[in-house]
């Protein structure tokens, strides 16, 4: 299998990873509503740069329109159910559920788009998934207040939504190609986000009380490992390249670990062996 798409993919675990590692410095000190409309805004502005200055053109069906505008759809609202979610359980637990959608990604690519896997490529695939999870999953002590049902719910839809996104999306830029898909996108979710906003807060705006500049640098990494992510999609099947981006909280954790001068437990090393394993089985 060609690899145009891993340095892509290894672009965005970078920019996501590194995002989210600001994020965590930030994200507490803002309410969701004002997080997501403030996150909209630069996806807005910047996605819709860079579709004008690379698109090629825009002659295409409406129908592939339509399942564009359907995939961004359904990546917005996995926001809005993951931010939902987060109300109601502990982040530790809904945040590894909600992250755990490559395998259903997977299936819906290998079921609808006619992608195939090599046996090297899926046990590659099973190794990521697995070592992701392993790495990232931290249920926390036993006098933590119990996750509630309702929080556990929304981090599924989340999966599902992210999942059927990624699937929806890869068939829309075979089509249209991934710079207009990120022109759809950047023009669908931050008006759902900006409704979620108005819905949740009336219409109140509230400024972060936060490092400015470090909210704003999470949100252009975050903002360019989307762009990344969708060239990844263009490059490769999304059946593999879903799981490989979807390593970032790996990144994260080192990262977040290293700036806390904390050492890795040996769950989490024993996960970065598993990943360390699957890298070399996509080249068979």
């Amino acid at each position: 299998m060609e690899l145009a798409w891993l340095p892509f993919s290894l672009a965005t675990i970078l920019f996501y990873g590194l995002g989210q590692v600001f994020v965590k410095e930030t994200r507490t000190q803002l309410s969701s509503a004002n997080y997501l409309l403030l996150f909209g805004g630069n996806i807005g502005a910047i996605w819709a740069v860079y579709w004008f200055f690379f698109h090629e053109g825009t002659s295409y069906e409406a129908s592939v329109w339509i399942q564009a505008v359907i995939a961004a759809a359904l990546s917005g609202a996995a926001y809005l159910t993951f931010y939902e979610a987060v109300k109601h359980g502990k982040v530790s637990i809904v945040g590894t559920v909600a992250g755990a959608y490559a395998p259903w990604t997977v299936l819906l690519a290998l079921l609808f788009l006619g992608e195939e896997m090599s046996y090297g490529e899926g046990a590659g695939v099973a190794l990521v998934v697995g070592g992701m999870l392993l790495f990232t999953y931290n249920p926390g002590n036993g006098n933590d207040k119990r996750t509630e049902t309702r929080g556990i719910l929304l981090a599924v839809c989340s999966l599902f939504l992210w999942g059927t996104s990624a699937t929806v999306a890869k068939g829309a830029i075979d089509v249209i190609g991934d710079t207009n898909f990120i022109g759809v996108y950047a023009a669908v979710c931050p008006a759902m986000w900006a409704v979620y906003w108005l819905f949740t807060t009336k219409g109140k705006f509230e400024l972060p009380k936060a490092d400015l500049k470090i909210l704003e640098l999470s949100m252009l990494f975050l903002a360019a490992g989307g762009v990344t992510m969708y060239l990844a999609f263009a490059n490769g099947d999304v059946s593999i390249v879903s799981p490989i981006t979807n390593l970032y909280p790996v990144l994260t954790i080192a990262v977040a670990k290293m700036r806390l001068k904390e050492s890795l437990t040996l769950k989490q090393y024993a996960a970065l062996a598993m990943l360390l394993v699957a890298i070399p089985l996509f080249s068979l």
